[in-house]
Protein backbone atom coordinates (compact mmCIF):
# COMPACT_ATOMS: atom_id res chain seq x y z
CA UNK A 1 0.00 0.00 0.00
CA UNK A 2 2.85 2.23 0.60
CA UNK A 3 4.07 1.68 -2.83
CA UNK A 4 0.92 2.87 -4.66
CA UNK A 5 0.99 5.91 -2.33
CA UNK A 6 4.10 6.78 -3.51
CA UNK A 7 3.61 6.23 -7.08
CA UNK A 8 0.64 8.24 -6.70
CA UNK A 9 2.40 10.76 -5.25
CA UNK A 10 5.03 10.87 -7.89
CA UNK A 11 2.31 10.81 -10.83
CA UNK A 12 0.72 13.56 -9.36
CA UNK A 13 4.22 15.86 -8.87
CA UNK A 14 4.36 14.68 -12.50
CA UNK A 15 1.51 16.46 -13.60
CA UNK A 16 2.30 19.45 -11.77
CA UNK A 17 5.70 19.89 -12.80
CA UNK A 18 4.20 19.12 -16.31
CA UNK A 19 1.58 21.87 -15.66
CA UNK A 20 4.49 24.54 -14.94
CA UNK A 21 6.63 23.76 -18.12
CA UNK A 22 3.31 24.61 -19.95
CA UNK A 23 2.82 27.47 -18.60
CA UNK A 24 6.18 28.93 -19.10
CA UNK A 25 5.93 27.98 -22.64
CA UNK A 26 2.48 28.39 -23.23
CA UNK A 27 1.11 30.71 -20.55
CA UNK A 28 0.78 34.74 -20.50
CA UNK A 29 2.42 37.21 -19.17
CA UNK A 30 0.19 37.98 -16.45
CA UNK A 31 -0.08 34.49 -15.51
CA UNK A 32 3.74 33.65 -15.46
CA UNK A 33 4.34 37.25 -13.67
CA UNK A 34 1.61 36.01 -10.65
CA UNK A 35 3.07 32.63 -10.32
CA UNK A 36 5.17 33.34 -7.16
CA UNK A 37 3.39 32.56 -3.90
CA UNK A 38 3.73 33.44 0.16
CA UNK A 39 7.55 32.57 0.54
CA UNK A 40 7.47 30.36 3.82
CA UNK A 41 11.00 30.15 4.56
CA UNK A 42 14.17 31.32 3.88
CA UNK A 43 15.47 30.23 1.22
CA UNK A 44 11.46 30.26 -0.61
CA UNK A 45 12.01 34.27 0.06
CA UNK A 46 15.21 34.48 -1.43
CA UNK A 47 14.11 32.58 -4.52
CA UNK A 48 11.12 35.06 -4.54
CA UNK A 49 13.38 37.85 -4.78
CA UNK A 50 15.31 36.72 -7.45
CA UNK A 51 12.42 35.35 -9.53
CA UNK A 52 10.34 39.96 -8.76
CA UNK A 53 13.70 41.22 -10.19
CA UNK A 54 14.40 39.18 -13.41
CA UNK A 55 12.81 39.76 -16.64
CA UNK A 56 9.91 37.95 -18.56
CA UNK A 57 11.74 35.74 -20.73
CA UNK A 58 14.50 34.68 -17.56
CA UNK A 59 11.44 34.14 -15.47
CA UNK A 60 10.17 31.19 -18.04
CA UNK A 61 13.14 29.52 -18.73
CA UNK A 62 13.13 29.25 -14.57
CA UNK A 63 9.81 28.14 -14.44
CA UNK A 64 10.36 25.41 -16.94
CA UNK A 65 13.56 24.71 -15.15
CA UNK A 66 11.67 24.44 -12.14
CA UNK A 67 9.00 22.02 -13.87
CA UNK A 68 11.62 19.93 -15.89
CA UNK A 69 13.72 19.13 -12.59
CA UNK A 70 10.14 17.94 -10.79
CA UNK A 71 9.32 15.66 -14.19
CA UNK A 72 13.20 14.64 -13.63
CA UNK A 73 13.20 13.85 -9.88
CA UNK A 74 9.45 12.15 -9.36
CA UNK A 75 10.71 9.30 -12.33
CA UNK A 76 14.05 8.88 -10.77
CA UNK A 77 11.59 8.22 -7.77
CA UNK A 78 9.50 6.25 -9.85
CA UNK A 79 12.40 4.19 -11.37
CA UNK A 80 13.90 3.62 -8.07
CA UNK A 81 10.73 2.04 -6.78
CA UNK A 82 9.80 0.00 -9.91
CA UNK A 83 13.80 -1.58 -10.06
CA UNK A 84 13.23 -2.39 -6.37
CA UNK A 85 10.79 -5.34 -7.71
CA UNK A 86 12.87 -7.03 -10.08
Amino acid sequence: MKKMGLVLLSIVFILVGLFVMWLAIFGKKKDVNEFSSIPTDIVEFFFMIIYKLFPLLLRRVILFLLGLGMVLAFLYLLTLIFNKDL
